[in-house]
């Protein structure tokens, strides 16, 4: 005589929960791997708080598609937290800060002038933690770097490149570290090292500055924001792709070099806005994939952008 069908289905369950579980267990171990897997590293190119003109920098043009790719890239990767440099935040000459102390967010800091009212109400809504500044206290404190958490609110270096990224309201949370007041290449290339295990813990890491910026010959004496490109402007940003894409063994040795470039005081009358690259391949370390995710000239400017893996 036949089984009755719901015998049947009482029987088969057992085997049912034993491969749901094994398939359960799989996915959770790939899971893991993949949240745990060492995550990538940045450098954007930011610009003014304009760049949130979508009028001046359309969605469809290269340099805002760029930058929405590389916030979309982000959420992607699901990173535990993002700690990012910004050409705008110097603390000593040895010594760094990091912001996110307290668990709120404090105001953004509209470190810009001249620009229309409106710039001065964006909002960049993003989570902080003090867990993760923490952890980047720590972290950069084993490389005998002193360090301090502090409470800061993100400058435009950090919130408007973010924005147009796509990454209000990300899931996780955002640190920003400073830099050293220091032109030192030597200094920053061995902070984005001090940084490197937390690619290691799910954290992304993004140095935000200008591959060329030259605001004096835009706005200064005898500055002009008319006419091309600046003789400067591409030859030193492919003296950085040399650097940036030569073969790990020899990358670091290369970005220091640029300190010799007789380019450089044209490219950088002032260096803050080249250091977050220092940073950014330090963090990067033996890093075999480096592409070059925008290039774009304007003027005095290059928004050239970087992605390490």
């Amino acid at each position: 005589m036949p089984l009755p069908r719901s015998l049947l289905f009482f029987l088969a369950l057992p085997a049912v929960i034993l491969v749901f579980n094994r398939v359960f267990q799989r996915v959770s171990r790939t899971m893991a791997t993949s949240r745990s897997s060492s995550m990538p590293v940045y450098f954007v190119s930011h610009g003014g708080p304009n760049l949130l003109d979508d009028h001046e920098y359309p969605p469809t043009k290269p340099i805002a598609k760029s930058l929405r790719a590389i916030g979309d890239e982000i959420r992607a990767l699901q990173p535990r937290g993002m700690v990012v440099v910004s050409g705008h935040w110097e603390a000593g000459a040895s010594s760094l800060q990091v912001n996110g102390k307290s668990p709120l967010p404090l105001p953004l800091i509209y470190d810009f002038y001249g620009f229309p009212d409106a710039y001065y109400k964006q909002q960049f809504p993003h989570r902080v933690d003090p867990q993760l500044t923490r952890q980047v206290v720590e972290q950069v404190a084993k490389s005998g770097i002193d360090i301090e958490a502090v409470d800061r609110g993100l400058d435009h270096g950090a919130w408007v490149v973010l924005k147009k990224a796509g990454l209000a309201d990300a899931p996780f949370p955002i640190a920003q570290l400073s830099l050293f007041h220091s032109d030192s290449m030597d200094a920053h290339l061995r902070l984005g090292e001090a940084l490197a295990p937390l690619r290691d813990q799910g954290i992304v890491i993004v140095g935000s500055g200008m591959a060329v910026h030259n605001l004096r010959d835009l706005f200064g004496p005898g500055g002009s924001r008319s006419g091309g490109v600046r003789p400067y402007v591409e030859p030193f940003d492919k003296e950085i792709e040399r650097a940036v894409l030569a073969p790990p063994a020899e990358r670091r040795q290369a970005v220091a070099a640029l300190a010799d470039s007789q380019l450089l005081r044209q490219a950088h009358p002032t260096l803050e806005h080249l250091m977050p690259i220092h940073v950014a391949v330090g963090a990067a370390g033996q890093s075999q994939s480096v592409t070059k995710m925008l290039e774009a000239y304007q003027l005095s400017l290059s928004w050239s952008c970087y992605r390490f893996a």
